[in-house]
């Protein structure tokens, strides 16, 4: 089986592919066409919350792929993520999240619940009483 990000997103029935004045395939016309039709089918579940917007510009930098292609039910190995671009999203997130948070919660918005949790942490524990002696 091939990871997710090698799997075409869709197929697009074309009678005649678009064609240059030199009958060889337009692929100025091709990328064009490609493009209308991702925005014609983004039904993708977009990040909603801030921290799973800054992680999916981050994802998109580390993989090298457009923001608006990851989703939030979305897997960062799936979209074609290594250990090595992992390694470099930790680097960039200036250690939010680590190597092996990021293989634990590969799903975007998974990944943006701990980060949110790990951030309301302290100041749960800023707001609790302290023990007395």
């Amino acid at each position: 089986s091939l990871p997710q990000y090698m799997v075409p997103s869709a197929f697009h029935w074309r009678r005649r592919l678009p064609l240059t004045d030199n009958s060889k395939i337009d692929r100025k016309a091709l990328t064009a066409l490609a493009g209308e039709l991702d925005v014609a089918e983004q039904d993708r579940d977009r990040p909603s919350t801030p921290t799973e917007h800054w992680l999916a510009a981050a994802w998109a930098k580390a993989l090298s792929i457009p923001k608006e292609q990851i989703g939030r039910r979305d897997q960062f190995f799936e979209l074609g993520g290594t250990s090595l671009s992992a390694l470099r999203l930790a680097i960039a997130l200036d250690r939010a999240v680590s190597v092996k948070d990021l293989a634990d919660h590969p799903i975007l918005a998974d990944l943006a619940t701990l980060v949110d949790d790990r951030s309301v942490q302290p100041q749960k524990a800023a707001s609790e009483p302290l023990p007395s002696s």
